[in-house]
């Protein structure tokens, strides 16, 4: 199968949170990611198109016992509901340059590996 999106995703079992408007934190699981965005499994519904602060965390490219939680904003780009998880695709901004590097890095390494 040919990749025709513009970034190259990699698939992962990393974890994430969202905070919605109310406060309350959501747990999700990240499936895969790429330098734009992720796919991530939650069971609470996110909006399309409203955007919300994030923290995901990421393991060390080097040593994958160490884990950077990333702060960023992401911003809901379809939400679709598959039994009892949705399945959300968020589209990343604000992150910084270090952690943009981690994901790049981890993407370069796993491309490598196929």
């Amino acid at each position: 199968m040919i990749e025709l999106r513009r970034s190259p995703r990699i698939t992962v079992t990393w974890r994430a949170g969202v905070k919605l408007p109310d406060g309350k934190l959501v747990l999700a699981k990240l499936v895969n990611i790429s330098a734009e965005g992720v796919l991530l499994h939650t069971t609470e519904n996110l909006m399309p198109q409203r955007s919300y602060p994030m923290l995901i965390e990421i393991p060390g490219i080097f040593q994958e016992s160490q884990i950077y939680k990333v702060s960023c904003k992401g911003t809901v780009r379809h939400a679709i509901l598959s039994g009892e998880v949705y399945h959300v695709g968020i589209q990343l901004s604000e992150m910084s340059q270090l952690h943009t590097e981690l994901v790049t890095a981890w993407i370069s390494k796993t491309a490598h590996l196929g």
